[in-house]
């Protein structure tokens, strides 16, 4: 089942330069897959208060292929591809902007007992509940490869964490984590990122603080990357991000 859904933009979600950001696409694309889970009736606060299970996001990997721009109307298309492990699944996403293809994404989840603090089975009949696509991906179906970090990094930066940094689960939003790495990434490296990976480790939690670690780095026969890792102030990683 591809489940699509509409956005009406705000103007918080666009740069100077009148294009939706990097942000607003992986908001609209985890805010479209809540949906899809509502309309399965998984919903996931509920699901959370009642049995104290959620799905945990641990990875995601996006490409703009065009910036939407202010004015036009946005759709997310999403859909689940059945059990991809036994405790977790893989999300897909397109993203039009009056009606053309301008973004596409994939994401990692992991069912997870809240009050045991673990992963868990999924069972096949909650997924059958999303009507999933097996075989139907984006990137040609390629595993997400591991985020190498450097040994070295150029510069670190203080994160305050904010009580409206954290989620319903008490935990500081995911989306939040790619706001902390622009803020370690120089100014004149812009803010404009086609590709954005990411890779969740540990959560920070309220009374921790946090430092985002960054470097250039440049691997042989690839272009560029931006790099910033989040730690804890204990030396966590919490968050890696790959931009460029």
């Amino acid at each position: 089942m591809i489940f699509s859904t509409e956005f009406s933009p705000l103007l918080e979600d666009f740069d100077t330069n009148e294009n939706l950001t990097m942000s607003s696409m992986l908001k609209y694309f985890e805010n479209a897959g809540s949906r899809h889970s509502d309309a399965a009736g998984d919903s996931a606060i509920m699901v959370a208060k009642t049995q104290g299970v959620a799905w945990v996001l641990t990875d995601w990997k996006v490409q703009a292929k065009v910036f939407p721009r202010y004015g036009q109307k946005i759709k997310v298309e999403t859909w689940s591809e059945g059990l991809t492990s036994a405790f977790g699944t893989s999300r897909n996403y397109f993203l039009y902007a009056d009606n053309a293809l301008c973004a596409e994404g994939t994401s990692k989840w992991v069912r997870f007992d809240i009050r045991a603090g673990r992963p868990i089975k999924v069972s096949p009949d909650l997924l059958d509940s999303y009507g999933p696509e097996p075989g139907k991906t984006v990137f040609g179906g390629e595993k997400l490869s591991k985020i190498a970090l450097p040994e070295n990094f150029s510069s670190e930066t203080k994160i305050l964490l904010r009580k409206s940094d954290f989620d319903f689960n008490s935990h500081v939003h995911n989306l939040n984590y790619y706001d902390f790495a622009l803020e370690a990434i120089p100014a004149e490296a812009g803010a404009a990122f086609k590709n954005a990976r990411i890779s969740y480790k540990t959560a920070l939690k309220e009374g921790d603080g946090a430092v985002a670690k960054y470097a250039l780095v440049q691997s042989e026969g690839s272009e560029a990357k931006h790099v910033a890792a989040i730690y804890s102030d204990a030396g966590a990683l919490a968050c890696a991000v790959e931009l460029w």
